[in-house]
């Protein structure tokens, strides 16, 4: 019998494999256009978009994140009457900066919920292979293990009776960043370890388990994306 995990699990590996990573990989290029030269109309398109293609994937995350962009925008909000302080025009620029560009952070979101051997599957697909392909793949592997690393450091700070605060970025990013960096370091070597045992350095022909191929879902979503690029440049001439 199935436990109730294993089923979410099977579900996602699933619909992993209905959409090709690749096609979010071409989504964050042309998403990063849309958010640069785009209008308001077309960044909110981006953003439903992104979190409907999250919420296939993580009902979880995308209830999360969608929460995580509430809070942001209000703070924003409530920061506006006291731009004249130059540390709340910091703080208040880069949440706006967070807000621009979240349909990426999103994506980015989603396409660590590929494993790391459909991943490089896809990239052999396309011929980016050896160290290209495993360095974008470690990254975007990364993201949760840094969010799992960042709980575990949060719940250090209570333990201990530190405070992280906005009004105090210093002090706070010196909480977070010295403890992530000896955790990143012991994490690098596991890495390693697990790239060499599964013979990432072996010329030969690989092959994978995974299947990935084009489909009529990843052709609507790329459609999708270059006409919302189109259409964003269009308004530029």
């Amino acid at each position: 019998m199935f436990c109730k995990n294993d089923k979410k699990n099977i579900n996602q590996y699933q619909l992993s494999d209905k959409i090709n990573p690749l096609t979010i990989v071409g989504l964050i290029l042309f998403f990063s256009v849309v958010l640069t030269v785009g209008e308001q109309l077309h960044y909110l398109i981006s953003l439903v978009f992104v979190l409907v293609l999250l919420l296939l994937f993580s009902p979880k995350k995308a209830f999360r994140m969608i929460c995580s962009l509430i809070i942001v925008w209000g703070i924003v909000h409530l920061l506006k009457p006291y731009l004249g302080n130059v540390l709340i025009g910091s703080i208040y620029t880069m949440l706006l900066i967070v807000l621009k560009f979240s349909p990426l952070f999103i994506l980015g979101r989603v396409l660590s919920s590929y494993s790391s051997s459909h991943l490089m599957a896809a990239f052999r697909k396309i011929g980016i292979d050896g160290g290209i392909g495993i360095g974008i793949t470690v990254f975007f592997r990364f993201i949760p293990e840094i969010s799992t690393r960042m709980k575990e450091i949060n719940n250090g700070m209570k333990i201990r009776g530190f405070r992280a605060s906005i009004f105090k970025p210093l002090k706070t990013f010196e909480l977070y960043f010295v403890p992530l960096m000896y955790k990143c370091i012991d994490i690098s070597d596991t890495l390693t370890c697990s790239i060499i045992s599964k013979g990432i350095e072996y010329d030969g022909k690989k092959t994978s388990f995974h299947e990935v191929k084009i489909t009529l879902i990843d052709i609507a979503m790329l459609m999708g994306g270059i006409a919302l690029v189109g259409v964003s440049a269009w308004k530029i001439f």
